[in-house]
Formats: C-alpha cells, structure tokens, sequence
C-alpha cells in the first residue's frame, strides 16, 4: 500500500527539540489485535510485542534507519481528538479575511444584477503565487525580478481582458438586466481590445492591487498552514437543530463537560474535548481559586482553525441555579417559592372572605 507523505511541521525558531505540532504531520494506522498480539503491523519489520499487544493506533516515521530500526509511537491523541471532535458536531468556518479581493466589481455592489452559476467559494486556502508580506526586503526584490517582471506583457493582457469583462458588467447593471457570469465573459470577447493606460490604472489604486493581486493569485493575509477543516470536520454550518433520540429536536445543542483552565487576557479558558476553548459567557460569579477538578457544563458556539493550524473553539458556559444566584441560590429559589405560595394564599383567602361576607350581609332587593 502507499502512505500519505509526511505533513512538514510548523517552522521553530529554538535551537532545541521543536514543540509538537498542534495539528497531526502522520498518518496513523491500525491492524486487527490478532495480528498486533504478533507485532505485525504492515511493515518492514515486525514491532516489539511489549508494545504492540497495548497499541491499537499507531505512526511510524521511519521505516528503516541507519541503526536497522523502525521509529514508530503511539497514535491514540490524534485518533481519540477526531473522535472527540466529532462528537461535539461543531462546523468549522473557514478564516474569510475582510477584504477580500477574489471577488469581481460586481460582488462589491450588494444590489447586483449580475449572478454566477455556479457560485464559487468566498475563501481560499491554497494559492500559486506567494506571501509577500511575510518576504524579506532581499527576497522580494529576487521575487519581482525573477517571478514579476518576465511576466509584463501577459499583465497587460490580463488587465485588458478584466477591463472589458467589467465594462460589460456596468452596462447590464445599468440596464438592470439579469446575465450570467458565462454571458458576461462571452460578450466581453466580442468587445475591441483596447490598450491599457497605465497612468489611469495607477490613479485607481485599490482597483489596480485587486488586479495585481489575482494576476499572480498571492494571498493578502497569511495563508493557513492546512485545510480549513483540518480534516476534523466537514459540515460547513451549525445552522441545523440538534436532534436528541429522546427528547426530539432541542433549542440549543448539546452540553458537553469540560474545565477551567484559568484566565488570559482575552477571558476565560477552558478544557473540552482535549481542545483550549474561548469562555465566551461565563458564570456571573466565578470562584477566587480555579479548581480544575471540579467538571462545569459548556456548550459550543463557533470553531476554526488559524493560520497556524490550531482549533479556535468558542463555548458559552451552561451556568447553574447555584452558581447565578451565588452560594445561597438553593435557599433563594426556596424562599421565593414559599413567599409565592404564601400570596396565592393570601389571595385565596380574601376572596373566600370576600364571598362569605356577601352571603351573611346580603344587600336588600329594590
């Protein structure tokens, strides 16, 4: 069988062992216990019983060292993370910067008459060309010589076809007529090509960086280091009802447990599912010691992962009677119970006088 090639680690600074990468750079395997009881796992050579019979996941890096070994470990972390994961059923959204210049004219304009087909993605996460923003003085300069500068001509070729496509695209929306993105395209060719003044395109300063831009298809913010999934989940909204097999469809989803983990300037952390999630509501009251012994109610929110390949997760905190009334809450909701009885009481007791006055005082017939 052929194997996934490795996924390259995020880049360390320290001159020591690099920290383990927060997203998964192996691909992990299994084999039936009867074979793993035999250390048989597919490979070159068979594994060490002591370690194999306890393994039910496991990746390997190399398969044959210079020492005639095969380096392997466990790959229960990963595994029970997905695992995890997918219980929460919570969508990943994709990074969408705020400007986001792979769109075309019309898509800024929101009462546009003109629709595609067949509606492309509002994100990218895989680009040819590459981030200049995180380029060194040296290395951009050997970049535009090397990579921009061959390709002149071919601007002026694209910036001339783009001209034309957007022409085309003011006078339907003018007209207020509906077209499709194929119709707009294919009048376009039909229009004279023009040459393209540069000195009008430099006067437009955001017009000519969105061409520039998908001319050599360079990201604006840094690129994410994986997919935007990650391969953790592949739902791409929360916008559906949970289900419960018992109780049927909820309003809100399900409670899962989790810790706290203290405090950071943004607020409060928390544990759940393996995973440092974001306390986005939190208990009215929080105690002066952050016991993480003690497993609170969380539900989840939203989720994504960054441009390094960490999960942001965001949670709202289930927060309980006791704890939204204080340590007396128990005692409060009783005593507002027993002051409410005592009024339906009270009530029901004057108007039982209130009638039993009518009976022995009634009032004389005119």
């Amino acid at each position: 069988m052929a194997m996934p090639a490795p996924v390259p680690p995020p880049p360390s600074l320290g001159i020591s062992t690099p920290p383990a990468a927060p997203y998964p750079t192996l691909q992990a395997i299994t084999t039936p216990r009867s074979s793993a009881f035999r250390g048989d796992w597919g490979l070159k050579r068979d594994l060490p019983l002591s370690k194999s019979a306890k393994t039910t996941y496991m990746r390997y890096g190399n398969l044959d060292t210079i020492e005639h070994m095969t380096t392997f470990e466990s790959a229960h972390d990963d595994v029970y993370t997905l695992r995890k994961w997918q219980e929460l059923d919570v969508a990943l959204y994709p990074p969408i910067s705020e400007n986001d210049y792979n769109m075309d004219s019309s898509s800024f304009n929101p009462r546009s008459t003109v629709f595609d087909e067949v509606k492309p993605e509002a994100y990218k996460w895989r680009y040819e060309g590459r981030f200049v923003k995180g380029m060194a003085p040296k290395d951009l300069r050997e970049y535009i010589k090397k990579e921009v500068v061959p390709r002149k001509d071919e601007f002026y070729d694209f910036a001339a076809r783009r001209q034309r496509v957007d022409k085309v695209r003011r006078n339907y929306i003018e007209s207020g007529e509906l077209v499709s993105q194929a119709q707009v395209e294919e009048d376009a060719e039909k229009l004279e090509i023009e040459e393209v003044d540069m000195m009008k395109l430099r006067a437009d300063h955001q017009y000519l960086e969105r061409l520039v831009i998908d001319f050599l298809d360079i990201p604006i913010n840094k690129p994410p280091s994986t997919h935007p999934s990650a391969g953790l989940h592949y739902t791409r909204s929360n916008a559906h009802v949970y289900n419960d097999p018992e109780l049927g469809p909820q309003e809100h989803r399900k409670e899962v447990p989790g810790r706290r983990l203290g405090r950071q300037m943004g607020g409060q952390l928390a544990g759940i599912g393996g995973v440092v999630a974001m306390v986005q509501r939190n208990s009215t009251r929080t105690p002066k010691n952050e016991d993480r012994f003690v497993v609170h109610k969380y539900r989840p929110v939203k989720a994504g992962i960054d441009s390094k390949g960490k999960i942001q997760l965001a949670v709202d905190q289930v927060v309980p009677p006791s704890e939204l009334y204080g340590s007396t809450g128990f005692r409060y909701l009783a005593n507002r119970k027993i002051v409410a009885q005592d009024a339906a009481t009270r009530q029901r007791k004057e108007a039982t006088d209130v009638i039993l006055q009518q009976l022995l005082n009634p009032k004389p017939d005119r």
